[in-house]
């Protein structure tokens, strides 16, 4: 899996969780708001065999986002939104001779919200599984190796073509319940593994006042047509996910179940289908008043029945995280995680790159 994907997802993970405090408010009247946030990460990935006292050089992953939110009241009840998120490398040259992308666009969206009838917006958004998955994606820990986590892959991570639709408490009758429906656009254009054609998604919340939440969401997509395929089965493609979180009296808790079908990873060949996909993953928190962040956290990924291979099990990622972070102030703060591979080494693993070393990678993030 490519590790430059890793921090690319943690970093707006920071961002999410602490940017509509440290924003930095350009414009504010009458309730009409443009605020602009943003961060810059200096960050580099060590490797470490198992069982080994050898310590390599890796990679640099430094990178930095920016990003503008705005609100616009036109009515008492109704107002406009929109948000666009923009992430370059810093490690990459000046003049790239393969043309590789260094800068993209994350987030790109607007919309309208009306009262207690909600939200709705168009763009390059977030899948609707991102709802339950991101409970886990808690910095910087579990995130890095998840299918559940991928970017233009249907409904999960990042995506364009989405139109979503939310509504927080039930249109104002039920406190505490909120809903999602999301239809996404075919997607062309692109490499294989990122078309998609149209479909469907919807996600479900619950959060009590005790700190306790629960989210379950759920997609189905068509798959672009391949003349190659006969079989029926792999022309749809199907996700669901049930999200657990905990976060009171300084401890965060949580945990995500994942299952899809024809959810192919990027970095798996073009000609191989994954026909079932599995995800665990969990994470402990203990966060001191200091600023002090020790947290544990657990990954199993498996694709069962994967046509192109004689295997009807393989591993796509298990990995325990050791890390801490630590924050100086809202502004400041500084990481270190300790990544054990547990993969074995097999044909499908060598075939697609599939990393089996553990990753020891350190960071320090200053966010506005």
């Amino acid at each position: 899996m490519n590790k430059k994907k890793s921090l690319s997802i943690l970093i707006p993970i920071l961002l999410a969780n602490s940017s509509v405090v440290t924003a930095a408010e350009i414009f504010n009247k009458n309730g009409n708001k443009l605020e602009f946030y943003g961060s810059i990460n200096p960050n580099h990935e060590f490797s470490n065999s198992f069982l080994s006292t050898k310590i390599t050089s890796k990679e640099d992953n430094t990178n930095a986002i920016l990003g503008l939110s705005g609100k616009i009241n036109i009515t008492k009840k109704l107002s406009s939104y929109a948000r666009i998120e923009y992430k370059t490398d810093f490690f990459m040259p000046e003049d790239l001779m393969n043309q590789q992308q260094s800068s993209t666009i994350r987030l790109g969206y607007a919309g309208l919200k009306y009262g207690n009838l909600g939200s709705i917006d168009y763009g390059r958004n977030y899948g609707i599984i991102h709802d339950a998955e991101s409970l886990t994606n808690h910095v910087p820990y579990i995130i890095n190796n998840s299918v559940f986590a991928y970017n233009d892959n249907y409904m999960v991570g990042r995506n364009s073509s989405l139109l979503t639709y939310r509504n927080d408490n039930v249109f104002g009758l039920m406190k505490g319940i909120s809903f999602a429906l999301q239809y996404q656009d075919a997607t062309k254009s692109r490499t294989q593994n990122q078309k998609n054609n149209s479909g469907w998604g919807a996600s479900l919340k619950y959060q009590s006042n005790s700190g306790l939440t629960a989210i379950g969401s759920c997609f189905t997509s068509d798959r672009p047509n391949s003349s190659s395929e006969t079989d029926k089965s792999l022309k749809r493609v199907s996700s669901y996910g049930l999200g657990f979180k905990y976060n009171a009296d300084n401890v965060y808790i949580a945990a995500f179940y994942g299952a899809a079908k024809n959810l192919t990873p990027h970095n798996i060949r073009s000609n191989t289908y994954i026909n079932e996909t599995q995800n665990i993953e969990a994470i402990a928190e203990y966060n001191f008043k200091s600023g002090f962040h020790p947290a544990l956290s657990y990954i199993d990924s498996k694709g069962y029945n994967i046509h192109g291979t004689e295997k009807s099990e393989v591993g796509l990622a298990k990995q325990i995280n050791i890390s801490t972070r630590y924050e100086f102030n809202k502004n400041i703060s500084t990481y270190m995680n300790y990544k054990i591979n547990l993969l074995k080494e097999n044909d499908f693993i060598k075939t697609n790159k599939i990393p089996t070393d553990n990753i020891i990678g350190a960071g320090l993030v200053y966010q506005f």
